[in-house]
């Protein structure tokens, strides 16, 4: 009679936090407990069939958090005996509240865990709260961020250990954030932007690519030089726009003007551009930071004829091959996650 092999991801999910926590030194029994059933929990995290994407932020002094963020607002919501059960009331209680840049945290006390949401930045274009706690962060603040990053992919994040990424999709082993090639593309469409203007820039950016990569559409984009004004032959059967959405001067006006007004335009070009890079086709940025076209369309060439894939991929193709000839860099984002990035290095 044949044997059985039992098989746990979840002790492997909890082998990793216990080595990430040490990493971290925020032992901690009751969060290496929590920490695996959140990270389950995430993966098509859904309320009344709306799918949300959370950002669980656990840390051990919100005063201290409040001074990196400067400019913050706390929401209390609730405290409980400081065990998973907390943990994952405290994502059950929050997770619908994290529209419009607030994020969930969970405060570590002596016996408790205490839980509400958080937001900070006075602007659409402000450092997110991921990159001054985490990728700026001080090992004074031990924080830790957990969050699904794309389809059936869920990073956690600290200031001191390696990133965990735990993967249920059918591809291969995922070695590295696909966010990666994500902000190796942007840099190149903020490469010729002023330095005064290059931060909130692409802090901008950060955001609206993020937002498809979780709304999980494929996408394709392209970076092409600015002193261009018209499109490469290549890049023509498309919708070009006859004033070029220009991001920098949003951004200068918003800087300058401190108003609501220059905030909303900055939001409604983040709308529209979100709407853009959600089309078929191809969206084509400038590398100063504006928009020249979407919707684009490129054929195969006869040497291409025999390409597996789909035709995202295929185009991508296509577009790689153009670059040093036409454009800069290349992007291609499938509706699984899957990021690749192509420029003239």
């Amino acid at each position: 009679m044949k044997s059985t092999k039992p098989i746990s991801l979840k002790q492997i999910l909890i082998g990793s936090s216990v080595d990430f926590l040490n990493q971290e030194e925020m032992q901690c029994l009751s969060t290496q407990e929590g920490l695996p059933e959140l990270i389950s929990q995430l993966l098509y995290y859904k309320e009344e069939g709306k799918a949300l994407y959370p950002q669980i932020y656990i840390f051990d002094d919100l005063d201290l958090v409040r001074k990196i963020l400067g400019n913050s607002q706390i929401c209390y919501i609730g405290k409980g005996k400081k065990n998973k059960d907390t943990m994952l009331k405290a994502l059950k209680k929050c997770a619908p509240l994290t529209e419009n840049g607030w994020v969930i945290y969970i405060l570590r006390q002596e016996d408790a865990f205490e839980y509400g949401v958080l937001k900070a930045g006075g602007s659409i274009v402000s450092m997110s709260i991921a990159e001054a706690l985490i990728e700026r962060g001080s090992a004074d603040a031990k924080a830790i961020l957990v969050h699904q990053i794309a389809e059936k992919l869920i990073e956690v994040q600290g200031i001191k250990a390696d990133t965990l990424l735990v993967s249920y999709s059918n591809n291969d082993a995922v070695s590295y954030s696909p966010l990666k090639n994500q902000i190796q593309f942007i840099e190149t469409i903020v490469k010729n932007i002023k330095n005064e203007l290059k931060d909130p820039a692409r802090n901008f950016f950060k955001k609206i690519f993020l937002e498809v990569l979780q709304k999980g559409h494929g996408t394709l984009a392209c970076v092409i030089d600015s002193n261009k004004h018209t499109l490469p032959h290549k890049l023509q059967d498309g919708i070009e726009l006859k004033e070029r959405i220009n991001i920098t001067k949003s951004i200068a006006d918003l800087l300058e003007k401190k108003d609501l007004q220059a905030n909303s335009v900055l939001e409604g070009h983040f709308s529209l551009i979100t709407g853009m890079m959600e089309s078929d086709g191809i969206t084509v940025f400038t590398n100063n930071g504006q928009i020249a076209a979407y919707n684009v369309f490129v054929k195969n060439s006869k040497k291409q004829t025999s390409t597996t894939g789909g035709a995202r991929s295929r185009a991508f193709l296509i577009l790689s091959g153009m670059i040093k000839n036409g454009i800069e860099s290349a992007y291609i984002q499938s509706q699984d996650g899957k990021i690749e990035f192509k420029d003239e290095k």
